[in-house]
């Protein structure tokens, strides 16, 4: 499902992606875990492909606090749910 995500977020910077490996509804998705999941994409695209997976992840695991009210959110909510205020 993160994969998912992830394509998502490419897709949205123009950048063409695929999952490889994804077993997870298949006949053995335990392999998911073991094995791990693959996301394709043009070799001219990877460096660019890399900062944004960085971005992502890293903005999905730091909490931020409204600057109009002050509200503490989880770091993949970007709009604060009080008071309509972007985290940008």
């Amino acid at each position: 499902m993160e994969a998912q995500v992830l394509i998502t977020h490419l897709k949205d910077e123009d950048i063409d992606a695929i999952i490889e490996k994804d077993d997870a509804g298949g006949m053995h998705p335990q392999l998911q875990a073991a094995r791990g999941v693959k996301i394709l994409v043009k070799d001219i695209d990877i460096e660019k492909a890399k900062k944004i997976i960085d971005t992502k992840e890293q903005n999905s695991l730091n909490n931020w606090t409204c600057k109009k009210c002050g509200e503490i959110h989880e770091g993949q909510f970007k709009v604060c749910w009080n008071c309509g205020e972007s985290s940008s």
